[in-house]
């Protein structure tokens, strides 16, 4: 009974406490819940902070056992950097778990709190560091100012370097940006931009003013990785403390000197090579030195290969020239200020709009800029505006600068002179061969012909391209390249032509078919002006004419008579003497002496020089040893028909009034009666020389026998 009054009465106050106990009931699930939850949450970041913590004591260590940053690789640094900053969101507390725990609570447990600042005196040792050091050593690379080993900065007062352009081909223009020097510009100003960028990044985190993007930005830039995640906690951790000193405003004014440094020496390089070392100052100068004299009518003459030369480094120049003024972008020589175009003006704005560099620098270099371009105004007039004709002209169809009317006709006319065969080195006859190869002279006569027509294409287009005062120049050393190539082709296939036994049988139809062969080629060297060269190949033809008539000539100077037996008597000691038997004259009894066997000797000798002398050129005539056959083959004509002033006939007559017995006793009285000769040929010469040695002998024998004898002389 009581049981059941106490069972009811139960019930009863259940159905008053219902919906009560129904909340309790749900609150003790909820915390429950949220207990399991907690303990999961817990668990990870516990798992989570344990492996974190571990590795920063581990890092730790390893930095104090070094106790110098320099000892250790930059690489572990940059490694553990991007570590930690993965690992920063994943230490990120959820702070709703802590609510289900009260031992979890801010005022019964701190350990977050000391966890953060663990965290955040690493983060600044190892992250903000070591972005901090790249930032410096990306400065160093752009700008070649060396780094402190200790600290990573900049050093003070180093010496900076213009960046070196990554091809140092030197392209000949007028307009800057094809020039390497400008391209490196561009290229620093790029990196610069980019280093400014994640300086100002750096530098919002500091203080306290970063975005996420700018930590993605900073990390992209410095350690090269792109990083995942909202990195809220990485922005927090990036701003400033007392334990880490930065210095933030002073490393942006070593970086803005730094970069500043290096982009004047980059701009004084681009302002000297556009301005200073112009390419059309260079070619001027160049063209200048090259040209000194080369066309003026009264220039000492040089040899061939030295003007040819000369002319192929001038119309090198000429084409250098052209090319580079065709090429235009060069109107900013014309401009009262220096306006280097789109492109420059671009990278002056971007230079403007980094903050490392600046508007101020901009102005430093448009005033450096300014005094080298007033300068370079000056050498422009001085090199193209006050010397006569100007080389170089302003077209203003063109809107560019450009070669001169008479500079181009300069050029078009060299350019069109040196594609002629005979201005080769190799030039041969109109056709490149080594000067050393000899071909036949009928060869070389086609040749010649072939070089007259090619001389007279020259003359009639290559030259009138030239300017005015320089054709007579042109015309002369084209006549005497012609002519001078011709000769030395002729000479060289006459010498192996004529190079043959003087004792050989003379062929009249081949010297013949030669001589017209070398008429040939005198026309040639007539019309180029060189006659006398011409005049040199007759002669050569007619020495070889000589060299014959020579040998001739010694084999008439075999005859006994001519011999040195008779040259002075000394051999005859007053006995009687036969004077046509010394002389070799036809002795016959009864009969006088006769010459007619000298004379016939001397017929077969003159029968062989006929022809050579009929083969000669009238030039032939003046030369002695054919005036002396010619001489003796009238003679032979005066001998034959007994004429009376036959020096033969003479020294006939002259041996037969002698007699045969010649004797010292009576060589006065007879010599004193003999006739003196006379003439002027060979023949007379001899017999004057004969009458005077026997004359000289007698007069010796007759005094040596008028003396006493040596006993009756003491």
């Amino acid at each position: 009974m009581n049981a059941r009054l106490l069972f009811n009465e139960v019930r009863a106050a259940a159905r008053r406490l219902g919906p009560a106990l129904t909340i309790a009931y749900v609150l003790l699930a909820a915390w429950a819940i949220g207990i399991a939850i907690a303990a999961g949450q817990l668990g990870g970041w516990r798992q989570e902070l344990s492996r974190t913590l571990l590795q920063l004591n581990a890092d730790a260590q390893f930095r104090a056992r070094v106790h110098n940053r320099d000892a250790v690789d930059p690489e572990w640094y940059r490694r553990k950097a991007l570590a930690l900053l993965a690992a920063t969101d994943q230490l990120r507390q959820d702070a709703i778990w802590t609510h289900f725990l009260p031992g979890s609570w801010r005022a019964f447990d701190n350990l977050e709190e000391q966890v953060q600042a663990r965290v955040d005196r690493e983060f600044g040792e190892i992250v903000v560091e070591t972005v901090r050091r790249e930032l410096y050593a990306r400065t160093s690379r752009l700008t070649g100012v060396p780094l402190v080993r200790a600290t990573g900065d900049l050093q003070g007062g180093a010496e900076c370097q213009s960046p070196v352009p990554q091809t140092l081909d030197r392209k000949l223009t007028a307009a800057p940006e094809d020039l390497p020097e400008f391209v490196a510009v561009m290229d620093y100003v790029a990196g610069v931009q980019q280093l400014d960028a994640a300086v100002q990044s750096f530098l919002a985190l500091q203080y306290s003013g970063g975005q996420p993007d700018e930590v993605r930005k900073l990390v992209a830039y410095t350690l090269g990785k792109e990083l995942p995640g909202s990195l809220a906690e990485s922005v927090r951790m990036f701003h400033g403390g007392e334990e880490v000193n930065l210095q933030p405003v002073l490393m942006q004014s070593r970086l803005q000197w730094a970069t500043r440094c290096s982009l004047a020496k980059a701009m004084s390089a681009l302002h000297t090579r556009l301005l200073n070392t112009n390419d059309l100052f260079a070619l001027e100068q160049s063209l200048v030195e090259r040209s000194a004299g080369l066309f003026e009518p009264s220039a000492r003459a040089a040899s061939f290969d030295r003007t040819v030369e000369r002319y192929r480094a001038v119309h090198a120049l000429l084409e250098d020239q052209h090319a580079l003024l065709a090429k235009g972008g060069n109107d900013w020589m014309k401009e009262g200020t220096l306006k280097l175009g789109p492109a420059y003006q671009g990278v002056l704005q971007r230079i403007e709009r980094t903050r490392l560099l600046g508007p101020e620098v901009v102005q430093q270099l448009n005033n450096q800029s300014g005094e080298a371009f007033a300068e370079f105004r000056k050498q422009f007039e001085l090199a193209f505006g006050s010397r006569g004709e100007p080389g170089v002209v302003w077209l203003e169809s063109e809107q560019r600068f450009g070669l001169s009317q008479e500079r181009s006709g300069l050029r078009e006319g060299l350019g069109a002179l040196l594609k002629t065969s005979f201005m080769r080195e190799d030039a041969s006859g109109g056709a490149a061969a080594p000067a050393r190869d000899t071909v036949p002279l009928a060869t070389v006569v086609d040749q010649a012909k072939a070089l007259a027509d090619e001389r007279l294409r020259a003359l009639t287009d290559a030259v009138p391209r030239f300017p005015d005062g320089v054709q007579p120049v042109v015309e002369r050393l084209v006549d005497a390249r012609v002519a001078d190539l011709v000769y030395q082709q002729a000479a060289r296939a006459l010498k192996v032509a004529l190079s043959t036994d003087a004792n050989a049988p003379f062929d009249p139809a081949a010297f013949r078919r030669q001589r017209e062969q070398v008429a040939a080629l005198q026309g040639v060297l007539k019309e180029a002006g060189a006659s006398a060269l011409g005049e040199r190949l007759v002669a050569a033809l007619d020495g070889e004419l000589v060299r014959r008539l020579a040998t001739l000539q010694q084999a008439w100077r075999q005859q006994a008579w001519l011999q040195g037996k008779s040259e002075d008597f000394a051999w005859w000691q007053g006995e009687p003497l036969s004077l046509a038997h010394s002389l070799g004259a036809t002795e016959v009894p009864g009969s006088a002496p006769s010459l007619a066997r000298t004379a016939s000797r001397l017929e077969l000798l003159a029968q062989q020089a006929r022809p050579l002398l009929a083969a000669g050129s009238p030039m032939l005539a003046a030369d002695g040893t054919a005036a002396r056959w010619q001489q003796l083959q009238a003679e032979l004509e005066h001998y034959a028909a007994k004429a009376p002033d036959s020096s033969l006939l003479r020294l006939e007559k002259y041996v037969a009034a002698a007699g045969t017995d010649l004797r010292k006793e009576n060589c006065a009285d007879k010599l004193a009666a003999l006739p003196p000769p006379a003439g002027d040929d060979e023949i007379a010469q001899r017999h004057l020389q004969l009458h005077m040695a026997l004359a000289s002998r007698c007069s010796e024998l007759r005094v040596s026998a008028a003396a006493p004898p040596p006993a009756l002389a003491q």
